[in-house]
Order: structure tokens, then sequence, then C-alpha cells
């Protein structure tokens, strides 16, 4: 739909809403990972809407080797890729990546911004919250709706994850701009299912707040057999002789390091090959993160024949790996102080998604495992304790696992369709 045409009512009866989602790490197909602005986008145009998506040209989420034209359309979703220095790891260089994009978006705001194409609502998701400020300004030169989408809790995520102390100059500035977001907003969304919990306790209990979680696109990785990657084709192979012989397959994907608990996995797996002879499984991790290394180094070790690590895979071959799988473990370690306002993998609704039962090593958080009873969520903080959970879905026959996943499936298909998350986001900018 042009940006030249009218605001005309959309399909859903709301005044059509031109929207810029600002994500310094959105993706979509053949660009990166996080395809969340991606699926909105297309939902929002089937819906009547239009949608432009202001990402950064370089980000550690972006596929290998691409690099973005200063503005593209993918399946007529428009992107804005904002100039942003390179990074190899956290540190300096990345701290400068995020002032680039924060320091560009304005004046390209300025620029895509005229006539027609000026926005009714400006979005700043916040895989960090300094992007307010710019959009913030930009929402005031318009005329816009201005939103600030939690995605992390900045900066309960720093001190609660990485034990930062709250005196850190970094930590300071998110705190800084989380309030500065807070304040000014007209809308506050988020992926976390309790943040509205988490506002309240800030002293914002009266924001207008709506849930829109990370939901299920279009990608189903069902359809074919092919992979497009040797490392996937390798895992799929591993995963259908583990089967063959009986054993049910758990899979992790996603990134692999402390606060992922895939260690806690992996020791459990130790743990049950020598404690429980009945009820033995087999594990394939794919992903990657600082602790690959040393968790393959442990599984050589204690000569686990029944774990695969395949390392990345493109995530339409994660989703096809899901269908060779029995059980979906969603690691995650135990914080209680930020976790109790609910969580947001993408995992888990893939997981769910493709039916598999899953395994969240965490108190019930109005996360979708507990809220749709298809798996485990339970405060499992040792080897041992992941392997009793463990065991009860291993445990369970092949048509017992088929029941409760098809209780995830059903859930995931009701709450995080991205059709009813963009509407639902629609309709609470237009009521802001």
């Amino acid at each position: 739909m042009s940006l030249n045409e009218a605001r005309q009512p959309s399909r859903s009866g709301i005044r059509q809403l031109h929207i810029w989602y600002v994500h310094h790490y959105g993706g979509g197909p053949g660009i990166g990972l996080y395809d969340r602005p991606y699926q909105l986008a297309r939902a929002w145009q089937r819906q009547g809407h239009t949608a432009t998506i202001f990402i950064a040209r370089f980000h550690h989420l972006m596929e290998q080797g691409y690099s973005p034209e200063p503005e593209f359309e993918v399946d007529g979703v428009r992107y804005v890729a904002l100039p942003a220095r390179p990074y190899a790891q956290n540190g300096a260089a990345r701290m400068l990546n995020i002032w680039d994009f924060s320091r560009n978006l304005y004046a390209a705001g300025r620029r895509h911004g005229q006539g027609a194409a000026r926005p009714d609502a400006v979005i700043a998701s916040s895989p960090h919250p300094f992007t307010i400020f710019p959009a913030h300004n930009l929402a005031r030169r318009y005329g816009a709706k201005l939103v600030f989408e939690i995605r992390d809790i900045w900066p309960l995520s720093i001190t609660e994850i990485l034990r930062t102390s709250r005196l850190h100059p970094f930590v300071q500035m998110c705190a800084a701009a989380e309030r500065f977001a807070l304040n000014r907003s007209d809308l506050v969304a988020s992926v976390l299912p309790r943040a509205d919990r988490y506002l309240a306790d800030r002293g914002y209990g009266n924001r207008p707040f709506v849930w829109v979680p990370n939901g299920v696109g279009q990608e189903s990785g069902n359809d074919g057999d092919t992979f497009a990657s040797q490392e996937a084709a390798l895992a799929a192979d591993k995963a259908s002789k583990w089967r063959s012989e009986g054993l049910p397959v758990v899979i992790y994907t996603g990134s692999i390091g402390r606060p992922n608990a895939i260690d806690l996995l992996v020791r459990a797996l130790a743990y049950g090959e020598s404690a429980d002879k009945k009820n033995r499984c087999a594990v394939l991790v794919v992903g990657k993160g600082d602790q690959l290394e040393e968790l393959r180094g442990f599984a050589r070790e204690r000569e686990l024949q029944n774990i695969h690590f395949s390392g990345p895979v493109p995530k339409s071959d994660a989703l096809k790996l899901l269908h060779l799988a029995d059980i979906g473990y969603a690691g995650l370690r135990n914080i209680e102080t930020l976790f109790g306002y609910g969580i947001s993998p993408n995992k888990i609704a893939d997981y769910l998604g493709a039916s598999l039962p899953v395994l969240l090593p965490l108190a019930p958080c109005g996360d979708p495992v507990s809220e749709s009873g298809g798996g485990i969520a339970r405060k499992a903080e040792t080897p041992e304790a992941v392997w009793q959970a463990l065991r009860e879905l291993v445990g369970l026959n092949p048509e017992q696992r088929r029941c409760m996943g098809a209780k995830g499936r059903r859930y995931i298909a009701r709450e995080y369709d991205y059709g009813r998350i963009a509407n639902r986001y629609a309709e609470a900018i237009a009521a802001s």
C-alpha cells in the first residue's frame, strides 16, 4: 500500500496507521535472526496499515556476510538501515555501535518523514533503551504517538544477570533512559506478560499498557526435508538415529551462555546416564555462545554418546529440526527478581508451535508453558533437579507427549499468532 494514499480505515476498523518500528537488532528473511519487526509489519500490512522498520546496518544478529542497502524492501516491508560501526564482542566498539545507531536515527527520520510518509506512531523497542531519545524527538516532530516497547528490562537485566553494580555508569545511563521512556511515552508495550507489574512497582502503574509477545510467524519449518546447512543435516541424522533406537530427543535452540542454563541440561544428561538407566534420552544442542566449547569438552570428558552440538544453523533449519525432536528445553537460569515479570524467549513459542512438550526450569511466571499446560515449568537450579523434571517428560509414552504438545500448540495458535498480536498492538496505539 502506498504511503501517499489517504489514511483510510484499516480492515480491522481502526484508522489506517503508518508505524515506525525502531529496533537496533531487527532482522527478517535473509537479514537476521530476530524477525519480530518483519512479522509485525507483514501482519499490519494485511490489516491495512503500513510500517517502516529502522535497523542498524551492522549488528551481531545479522546474517553473516550480509550488508544491507540504506533502504530496501522484503516482501513489501520497508527497511531503513542506519550506519553503525562493526563490533566483535561486548566492549567499547559495541557501545559505539549503539551510539551510532541512536545518533543517526533522528536524521534518518527527518529524511523519511516527509508528506504522507510521516508516522502516526513511533515504536522504540528496547534491546537497549537509548533509541528512546531520538524516537521521542521524532514523535514530537510529527505529532505521532510514542510507544516504548520493553523487550529487556533495563537496567534490571544487567544488574540481575551480569551482577553489575547499580552504581556502574552504564547502569545509571540505562536507568535514566528508562525513566525518560516511562515518563514520556503515550503507550508502554512489552513482550513480557507481567511487565505491567513492573510498571506498578516502579510507580508507573497508571501508564497505558499492552502485552504484545514474541509470536509465531508464517514460517513453520516443516515444509520439505532438505536443509540449508550441513550442520543441520548432520543434526537431523543424529536425531533420526536416536529416535530409531527408541531414545526421546530433547532439543535446545538458541544462545549458549550462562543465562541460558545449558550447562544444567548437559550435566543433567550426565547425571541421568549414571543414575537412571531406565529413563534414557538424547540431547541436541543447536546454537552458539561462550559456553559452547566448555560444554563440548565436558561431554567428551564424560564420554556422553547421546549428545550432539550442531553449532549455529539458519532459523529455517532450526525450525525443521524441532519436528525431529520429542521435547524442547527452554533453558533459563532462575532469577526471580527479573523473571517474575515474565519471559519472552522466541524458542518457547517455536517449541510449542511444533507441538513439543517443553521443560522450563523456572517457577511459573505467566509463561506459555505453565499457562497452556504444554509442558513443565518448575524451579530447577541443579542438574539433579533438571533431570527429575526431564525424566517426567521422558517417562511419558509418545501419545501422552503428543497430547501435552497439542495443548501448547493450541495455546500458541490462540495467543501468539502475529496477526492477533499486531491487531492488539494497533488498537492500543489508536486508543492511547
